[in-house]
């Protein structure tokens, strides 16, 4: 599957630790990789989630502007510390990558329903 060169790359990484892991994992994520990606020039966000209510799932989550500046990441000795966090998971880790061409912010919702109200449906709306 090719990627688009264009518009913003969210790497998501979604995993379930075992009990005894839990610590080291997101103490690992949060000063080997997500901070590092912080400061790297094309990188929007990164943040570590752990759930309230399912202490064991461990989600990562990275944006990037474009795949320009994400794909040297993939190489790098910090991707190398991310696939050892993977490899720790106590299940199969669900690992995305996301091209988002398109972002709307309220301004979408007035505009959608001013058009359904109007009776005009946009092509594939319906």
């Amino acid at each position: 599957m090719l990627i688009p060169l264009l518009g913003v790359v969210q790497l998501t990484v979604r995993l379930i630790a075992a009990p005894d892991r839990v610590d080291d994992i997101v103490r690992t994520l949060f000063r080997v990789v997500m901070r590092p990606a912080q400061e790297l020039r094309g990188c929007r966000f990164a943040q570590v989630y752990q759930r309230v209510n399912q202490p064991g799932r461990v989600d990562y989550v990275e944006e990037w502007d474009d795949l320009a500046g994400l794909r040297p990441q993939l190489s790098g000795e910090r991707f190398s510390r991310l696939l050892e966090v993977v490899e720790m998971a106590a299940e199969a880790p669900e690992v995305e990558f996301r091209c988002i061409s398109e972002t709307h912010g309220m301004d979408y919702i007035a505009t959608q329903r001013a058009m359904q109200a109007g009776g005009d449906v946009e092509p594939g709306d319906h």
